[in-house]
């Protein structure tokens, strides 16, 4: 299994501090008039009436299936009819969908979402990306609760050259940057490297996937001090499933990544929306990448998600 020093911040979340940053984005938000549908862009004053079939989109991704069914079964809890969409493209064609009233919810990733709309925003931090994203949806949109898990990027080390070269954080790698190698997957945040201060990489390079870029780790960590390191997001199977040190992000170069449904505001009542916050408080990052792994093995998402819900719903 993957291993990862955190600040007390990175796996569960904190409901009040969550709270204190919806009730800043209303303030902060008040008046801002941007993209489609009207209505308010806050969390605040989200719920409606929730008259409907509800329509949960999702993607091509594994990822976006699984999640979708992970939702839409929360919501199903509620007695609300819900049906699921699948197939539905990338980001730009999924949030479209959403954005003309096809569906109701899609899950996002809270940073990838946040330099969508918003492609200047710098914040990196798992509550600054959410409050930046509440202030930064159009009008129409809303989002609730993010959860512990996350598909943030990450490098990673063995663990013998952890061990031999004392690496258990981004800072200590710093010394070594120089004569090592970084194998990159392609997801991995790779514009986020100029801000991982002092360390410029002796190569980088880019290979297929995870899986691939696991798989280049050395064994053994070099006598001169270099090192593999490999680029890596947390929510792979590839990541999950492996003997690996993942480097403790303590400064917050990479970019918050942490699940969160978004959803047309007026849509959903407020127990429907704190089904969804159910699903925050469960969710980790190690469930989905066990989920992910499963649907991509060939197992049907809605199967999957069905496992998930009755062991935590």
């Amino acid at each position: 299994m993957a291993h990862t020093r955190t600040d007390g911040s990175a796996e569960r979340p904190a409901a009040w501090s969550r709270a204190l940053i919806a009730a800043s984005a209303l303030l902060l938000v008040a008046g801002v008039v941007s993209g489609c549908a009207g209505g308010d862009t806050t969390l605040d004053g989200s719920a409606g009436q929730g008259t409907g079939e509800i329509v949960v989109g999702a993607g091509d991704g594994a990822e976006s299936r699984i999640l979708a069914e992970i939702y839409a079964g929360a919501l199903r809890s509620t007695g609300a009819p819900v049906t699921t969409e699948g197939g539905l493209g990338d980001r730009t064609a999924y949030l479209g969908q959403l954005d003309a009233g096809n569906v109701t919810l899609v899950p996002e990733f809270t940073g990838r979402l946040l330099r969508y709309y918003d492609p200047e925003s710098t914040e990196t931090e798992q509550d600054e990306v959410f409050e930046a994203l509440s202030k930064a949806l159009p009008q129409g949109l809303s989002i609730s609760d993010f959860a512990a898990a996350e598909d943030r990027s990450a490098l990673a080390v063995t663990p013998q050259a952890s061990g031999q070269l004392d690496l258990t954080t981004l800072d200590e790698l710093v010394p070594s940057c120089s004569t090592s190698t970084a194998v990159l997957a392609p997801a991995f945040e790779v514009d986020a490297l100029p801000d991982l201060t002092g360390c410029t990489f002796a190569r980088i390079r880019t290979v297929d996937d995870d899986a691939a870029a696991v798989g280049e780790l050395d064994a053994t960590a070099p006598a001169d001090g270099a090192v593999r390191v490999a680029g890596v997001t947390t929510a792979s199977p590839a990541v999950a499933g492996a003997d690996l040190v993942l480097l403790a992000d303590d400064e917050h170069v990479f970019t918050a990544q942490n699940v969160v449904p978004l959803f047309r505001i007026g849509t959903l009542t407020e127990a429907q929306l704190k089904a969804l916050n159910v699903v925050a408080g469960e969710l980790t990052t190690a469930d989905l990448a066990d989920m992910i792994g499963q649907v991509r093995g060939g197992a049907d998402s809605a199967d999957v998600a069905r496992v998930w819900l009755d062991a935590h719903l």
